[in-house]
């Protein structure tokens, strides 16, 4: 992440005031419709591949000559899923990952930065949430963009600024390790009930193979993909909120400089841009506690620092 200009980030009230701004929030729900737009996509991957897990077997065991045809139909879909459906999911999450970008650097003051691909114009930013002020409005409410990060005004900007990344990591590594241990129980224990009807009904190797261990093993194996990149994602996320939070304490003897600040933009934006996605259900679901979370330990983090100021 390189520019020619320096950066010097702005006060903390100017950050808090410019979250908030009609033009940045556009990017907000921008950014919200693109992750729902992905999450579409997510949601028929998940969905066709664990109707066919669960159909499988029972079709089998009441029916078993249909065996061949669902192991035919869950090969096929496991196919569009990996070549197709997936690779349109990471497209628009990409683009999501854009428009926060774009919302970030614009909020935090920050300099023009390494061009993201895909690129996000302004006429798609408007093609994307519509027209009309009252219905936006609306939405900025339903969706709760206001106040989107917990800014603390009364320390410095480049503190706040960094409270804010933080905050983004930790609450971000929380939803999509629910999101994998919850996936990943459902789909176990539903292998374990399609091998209890394979025993109860007695299935040939062949129809066991066909109907139970060819449709059941995709989704798990998607599963533990999933499970096992937001492990790696989740171990970078920490040690990077880590070093965050290890900068924002000692900021009152060593000040935490600008350039380090959009180093962690452009690992933050990596990491948001390849990570998997959490299913809008369980987003809202768990957002509240999450975000609670967030902004208590912000309110900590920034009252220490703010101390330590004082004792300088």
């Amino acid at each position: 992440m390189k520019d020619s200009q320096p950066y010097e980030p702005p006060n903390a009230s100017a950050i808090g005031d410019a979250q908030n701004r009609d033009s940045n929030l556009k990017l907000l729900l921008a950014q919200r419709r693109l992750y729902s737009r992905a999450k579409i996509w997510t949601t028929v991957r998940g969905v066709g591949v664990g109707l066919i897990a669960v159909a499988a077997p029972l079709i089998a065991a009441f029916w078993e000559p249909l065996a061949v045809w669902a192991a035919a139909v869950a090969a096929g879909w496991y196919i569009l899923n990996r070549v197709v459906f997936r690779r349109l999911e990471r497209r628009d999450a990409t683009c999501g990952a854009t428009a926060q970008e774009l919302f970030d650097v614009t909020v935090f003051g920050m300099p023009t930065i390494a061009v993201r691909d895909p690129r996000l114009l302004p006429e798609d930013v408007a093609r994307i949430i519509g027209r009309g002020s009252p219905r936006r409005r609306q939405a900025y409410a339903d969706e709760e963009l206001r106040n989107w990060y917990p800014i603390k005004t009364n320390v410095p900007g480049r503190v706040a600024i960094a409270i804010a990344q933080r905050g983004n990591l930790a609450y971000t590594r929380r939803l999509l390790q629910r999101h994998a241990t919850l996936w990943l129980w459902l789909l176990c224990g539903w292998a374990v009930a399609a091998i209890a009807i394979a025993l109860c009904f007695e299935f040939s190797l062949a129809t066991f193979l066909l109907a139970v261990a060819l449709p059941v093993m995709p989704p798990l194996v998607d599963a533990w993909d999933e499970y096992s990149q937001i492990r790696v994602a989740g171990r970078e996320r920490e040690a990077l909120a880590n070093e965050i939070e290890d900068a924002i304490k000692a900021d009152a003897t060593s000040p935490i400089p600008p350039q380090q600040l959009l180093t962690w933009q452009g690992q933050l934006f990596a990491l948001r841009r390849d990570s998997p996605l959490v299913p809008d259900w369980l987003y809202w679901l768990l957002r509240d506690r999450a975000e609670a979370e967030m902004s208590e330990a912000a309110e900590t983090i920034g009252r220490t620092s703010v101390q330590q100021e004082g004792h300088r």
